[in-house]
């Protein structure tokens, strides 16, 4: 008796859970929808939404751990180098990379090579890490070739 008493106030219970589940996500959808029509439920329907990067603590070179997300972009982005703690191979490939030297530069764009990647590019394409878009560098560039020519070509220069 006990048993069945129990059993019908477990499910009673867990169907008021879903209930408020339900209710709680129905709610939270229409607030969405009053804003944005099929901005985020189509995402979540369509699969497309994706966890964003977690950069977690990393090791600092004196032993301690990051607590920041700056210091750990710091740290991997700019390690400092201890020089005591090379490997021979590690300071032979520094030993390269610091002596090269080359007057040998790369060609420059022009305006042709530009105009067409940027005509070739696919629009409603994601961003790259700087956040521009396509549709950003190709308005920029009809408002004024000159200034990505001029600004491509710069970069080759560093």
């Amino acid at each position: 008796m006990r048993r069945i008493v129990y059993k019908k106030q477990e499910a009673h219970y867990k169907w008021l859970i879903e209930q408020k589940c339900g209710a709680g996500f129905e709610l939270f959808c229409q607030q969405l929808v009053a804003n944005i029509a099929f901005d985020l439920p189509y995402k979540i329907a369509a699969g497309k939404i994706r966890k964003q990067t977690v950069l977690q603590s990393v090791k600092t070179s004196n032993g301690q751990f990051t607590n920041a997300i700056e210091e750990t972009i710091q740290t991997i982005v700019f390690p400092t180098n201890d020089s005591t703690q090379e490997t021979h191979v590690q300071r032979k490939k520094h030993e390269t990379v610091n002596t090269y030297f080359s007057t040998i530069l790369d060609k420059q764009f022009t305006k042709q090579e530009i105009t067409y990647a940027i005509s070739t590019m696919k629009k409603k394409k994601a961003p790259g890490i700087d956040g521009i878009s396509i549709e950003i560098i190709k308005e920029l560039h009809d408002m004024n070739p000159d200034l990505l020519h001029y600004t491509y070509n710069k970069c080759l220069e560093l």
